[in-house]
């Protein structure tokens, strides 16, 4: 094979030519840091995910206030959730596609800083101009209003969508295989944290005296401190992927990963299973995270204290499940157990965990139903981090483009139901449906793993 040259005045060029990665972090750059940058970098991409998901639950946790006080109805609700659900598939795609082709170091405070803008915005929803511009005489009162957050959350979602390839390139990048779905699980923890933290801090602004539009512009500021942190803890470190994984069994050469490669059947079947388990995983969080608040404070008559600290609640619970999934894992590897052996076995425990909020319209609305809601989210958000070790297990040349591919399949969909159910909502007075597919639609995703993923040898 001909020698390979890269180009080391631009750290984003990938070297010529690159047949297994479009991006390969020099191994001395690893040593040169410590054993403790790889971990440092994953609470830098906790942080990250906390403040994508501050921006993202404002909204949801000031629901009923809006709805109130700017005439949002739960079917202009629903189609908010619905176009930010596209505009995120759309990032997916867009974004993935550059974060392998550019990697995450410059793309990532860029799209962090995108979203923090869009977070900013939100807060002028209720200013006269606004509605002056964007509702016409003899519309519906809060149209204006409506036109405004369905801008500001699409280009939310536009950025926010840039956060996941550029995290998970950069896990696969400084964490060999046994580590990472404990990697993932730090990631992953930031979206409960950010949500946990959401209802606690608009509940004391309000007490300071804050309106609503105080929780958006400050979280959307406080993001904007993120970028530098991130250029202290990065540098100039291009963040590129190896060739080959430092903890398979694969030969480091490039000639071997060559020969190595899985055939296009393979390939397909990985992608398969991974859409019916980002579909799956989509539906079911995202449906908690956008109507729990009004689910709590409409339909069952939680008071806003109440439903702002069983929010968080809720949140708190979830990260536990997230976090414990990821020690599940590395325990289990250290054990004995083959790395995708103890993934399926994992998936199957938190799948069940899941299933408890399917049992939540059965039970009332007292200490019993805030369980089974608690237990769920531990589930749910604890599958995404073996979804996302799977990701990873994919190309490394194309790994962003494929997850922002896939993320955007999950987007639209869940985008298409998230839209229906707002006006089922709207139209049955009842949360039954959505329920039920939180608890049980995560079992499509087993089934996909457990009888479509290719298997190796000794699996």
């Amino acid at each position: 094979m001909s020698e390979q040259h890269s180009d080391s005045s631009n750290p984003f060029k990938p070297t010529e030519p690159t047949p297994t990665s479009a991006l390969a972090l020099p191994e001395p750059a690893l040593h040169e840091h410590g054993p403790m940058w790889p971990w440092a970098i994953c609470f830098v991409l906790l942080v990250a995910t906390l403040l994508n998901y501050m921006d993202r639950q404002a909204l949801a946790v000031t629901l009923p206030t809006l709805k109130t006080e700017l005439n949002l109805n739960e079917s202009r609700i629903g189609t908010i959730e619905k176009y930010f659900s596209y505009s995120f598939a759309l990032g997916g795609l867009l974004f993935g596609w550059l974060a392998d082709r550019y990697g995450p170091r410059i793309l990532y405070p860029a799209v962090l800083t995108g979203w923090s803008v869009a977070g900013i915005a939100t807060s002028m929803a209720g200013q006269e101009w606004v509605t002056k511009l964007l509702e016409k005489p003899g519309d519906e009162p809060g149209t204006g209003v409506y036109h405004w957050l369905l801008i500001c959350r699409i280009v939310l979602g536009l950025c926010e969508a840039g956060h996941w390839p550029c995290a998970l390139l950069t896990v696969r990048a400084v964490l060999v295989a046994k580590q990472r779905t404990l990697g993932n699980g730090i990631l992953q923890s930031g979206a409960s944290i950010g949500a946990i933290i959401v209802p606690l801090y608009v509940e004391a602004a309000e007490r300071a005296g804050q309106t609503w539009e105080f929780s958006f512009w400050s979280i959307g500021v406080a993001g904007l401190f993120w970028v530098p942190l991130w250029f202290m803890l990065i540098g100039r470190q291009p963040l590129r992927l190896p060739r080959t994984d430092p903890g398979s069994d694969s030969s480091h050469s490039a000639e071997a990963a060559l020969k190595a490669s899985e055939p296009r059947s393979v390939l397909i079947r990985k992608l398969i299973t991974l859409v019916i388990i980002v579909t799956t995983l989509t539906i079911s969080w995202q449906f908690l995270r956008a109507w729990l608040a009004l689910f709590l404070q409409d339909f069952h008559g939680y008071s806003k204290l109440a439903t702002r600290g069983a929010m968080s609640g809720y949140f708190i619970a979830s990260d536990v499940g997230c976090f414990f999934s990821g020690v599940l894992v590395a325990q289990l590897a250290a054990r004995g157990w083959t790395v995708h052996g103890a993934r399926v076995f994992g998936f199957f425990l938190f799948v069940l965990l899941t299933g408890c909020g399917a049992l939540v319209p059965f039970v009332g609305s007292g200490k019993l139903m805030i369980f089974l809601l608690y237990v769920a989210g531990a589930g749910i958000l604890g599958l995404h981090p073996f979804y996302y070790s799977l990701i990873q297990e994919l190309s490394t040349k194309h790994m962003g483009t494929f997850s922002g591919a896939l993320a955007a399949v999950g987007w639209v969909i869940t985008g298409s139901f998230q839209a229906h159910l707002g006006t089922y909502i709207q139209e049955q007075k009842s949360y039954d449906l959505g329920l039920l597919m939180v608890g049980l639609a995560p079992v499509a995703g087993f089934v996909a793993l457990a009888l479509l993923w290719p298997r190796k040898k000794g699996d």
